[in-house]
């Protein structure tokens, strides 16, 4: 479990870059944070100062920490602090040295140019290879009577890397700083960025175009228990939009209250496409609230317009499942004896144990004459 504690500074001084140029920024609040992290590379947790830069309105819009350059298991390399930077999602954005200082890679050599290039290409990469191998697979620790520190690429290794996954002689910097820019600060970040935004800047986040913003937000107004109609009316919008935000804002409608869940559910059912009818469908299945007879009747009303079989089904299930009896309902159900046999047959088995019209159940006699073999 992570701790951490804030401090609060103001930013008033300039910083350097690794070109050695300098600026000066409008003053902004830093707020920082004493946090215990684990790292693959190390067997106990470490504890690093992660650096909250909010702007004028409170809202945090980077962080930073600083981190030693590789994990010396041997103490025989040259260790640099290096910054790591990330934007407020916790998204990796680039690393910095402090004016003078050079990364080295095995056997004395240096960085060039094109190693710097390459490593910030390395960091960004959420898919590296080093994100599944442990530090033994990147590092083969000498013995007492060795005293040369072997890297991947340069030496023997238990991992073997494409040249473009890692810098040649410096695969352990690169796993190093790789683990500080995408490890488990990322989610830290995350939680500080949607504990600081107010309501109305999670709102905002609901409709960037980056869904990042989106489920950072809709976990938070969900632990906030925020249910006001603008924040509403943007979840719905978004969620007709894009079914891959179905999942988490499903978990965030499920726990609306009662008169605005229904609301909810009722929207993405008569707005949406498939995707999102299966999703306001289960949602009902599994709720705890009360189901209204008229509420499931006017679901019902749309069993001619669904598409799929999947859909047909999932709705016939919740209807039988909430042990419903009701005329409206049998009345929408008995068209689908026309359509295509899957669906038709689906209808068939809802239907058999109704108590029907006769006209109805001589549509029903009539399904089962032409289609007894199949059934």
């Amino acid at each position: 479990m992570m701790n951490f504690i804030k401090t609060y500074v103001w930013i008033l001084f300039p910083f350097i870059f690794l070109s050695g140029s300098l600026f000066l920024e409008s003053p902004q609040k830093e707020i920082r944070h004493t946090i215990l992290v684990s790292h693959p590379g190390e067997k106990t947790k470490i504890s690093t100062t992660l650096v909250e830069v909010q702007n004028e309105n409170g809202l945090p819009i980077k962080y930073y920490t600083d981190v030693e350059s590789v994990i010396c298991l041997e103490k025989v390399c040259k260790v640099i602090p290096v910054r790591i930077i990330w934007n407020n999602l916790g998204e990796y954005q680039e690393y910095k040295l402090k004016e003078g200082e050079i990364l080295e890679k095995y056997e004395d050599d240096f960085f060039e140019s094109k190693d710097y290039i390459k490593l910030q290409s390395i960091l960004s990469n959420q898919a590296s290879p080093f994100k599944e191998v442990f530090i033994e697979d990147v590092l083969t620790v000498p013995n007492e009577n060795d005293y040369e520190e072997v890297d991947a690429i340069s030496g023997a290794t238990a991992l073997e890397l494409d040249e473009k996954d890692t810098v040649p002689g410096a695969a352990l910097t690169c796993y190093t700083l790789w683990h500080w820019a995408n490890g488990n600060l990322v989610s830290v970040i995350k939680s500080i960025t949607a504990k600081s935004a107010s309501t109305k800047q999670l709102q905002d986040f609901l409709v960037d175009k980056n869904n990042a913003y989106y489920s950072l937000a809709i976990y938070e107004l969900k632990v906030r228990r925020e249910y006001k109609k603008s924040i509403i009316n943007a979840t719905i919008d978004r969620v007709l939009q894009d079914d891959s935000l179905l999942k988490s804002t499903f978990e965030y409608i499920n726990l609306a209250p009662s008169e605005i869940y229904f609301f909810i559910i009722k929207e993405v059912f008569f707005k949406g496409k498939k995707e999102q009818k299966l999703a306001a469908i289960k949602s009902l299945k599994y709720s705890s609230f009360k189901i209204s007879k008229t509420f499931l009747d006017n679901f019902s009303q749309e069993l001619t317009s669904l598409k799929s079989f999947q859909e047909v089904t999932a709705l016939l299930e919740l209807i039988q499942d909430k042990n419903l009896k009701s005329v409206k309902v049998i009345e929408n159900v008995v068209p689908l004896l026309n359509r295509d046999f899957l669906i038709a047959r689906r209808a068939y088995w809802f239907l058999k144990n109704k108590k029907l019209l006769p006209s109805q159940e001589l549509l029903v006699r009539d399904f089962y004459n032409k289609n007894k073999e199949k059934l």
